[in-house]
């Protein structure tokens, strides 16, 4: 299967994206639905836990900022991890500090402003791994 997702594989996964910033909110939503995916979003760590516990079927992937108000993107990925065993997670951040904090945990991560094919391919690429 390689590292390509088909558009009818994209179209039953879903994504949950968490990210302050509503401009990157919007063109990531508006990058990964046009792709196939269906996005769940929300506006911080504390409201992306919400979406997900409302949410009854699968999510396949967390994207979420690294730095947010309430509850930052490691704490949300810890917590979200517990309680949907499975789930991919890829960080991102457009600040240095958040940087290295993902290196430092060793998780995927995307370096904010990114292409939206980057997006893509990043996301495609942590779905097709087993």
């Amino acid at each position: 299967m390689g590292s390509e997702l088909s558009t009818g594989t994209r179209a039953s996964m879903v994504v949950l994206l968490a990210d302050d910033e509503l401009v990157v909110r919007s063109l990531a939503r508006s990058v990964l639905t046009r792709a196939g995916y269906k996005v769940l979003d929300a506006v911080d760590g504390e409201q992306a836990l919400e979406v997900s516990r409302q949410y009854t079927g699968p999510i396949d992937l967390l994207l979420t900022d690294v730095k947010m108000p309430k509850m930052d993107g490691l704490q949300l990925s810890a917590q979200i991890s517990r309680e949907r065993p499975g789930i991919k997670i890829l960080l991102m951040s457009g600040r240095p500090s958040g940087e290295l904090i993902v290196l430092g945990e060793k998780m995927p991560f995307l370096r904010k402003p990114f292409l939206p094919d980057v997006l893509c391919e990043r996301l495609n690429s942590l779905l097709a791994r087993e």
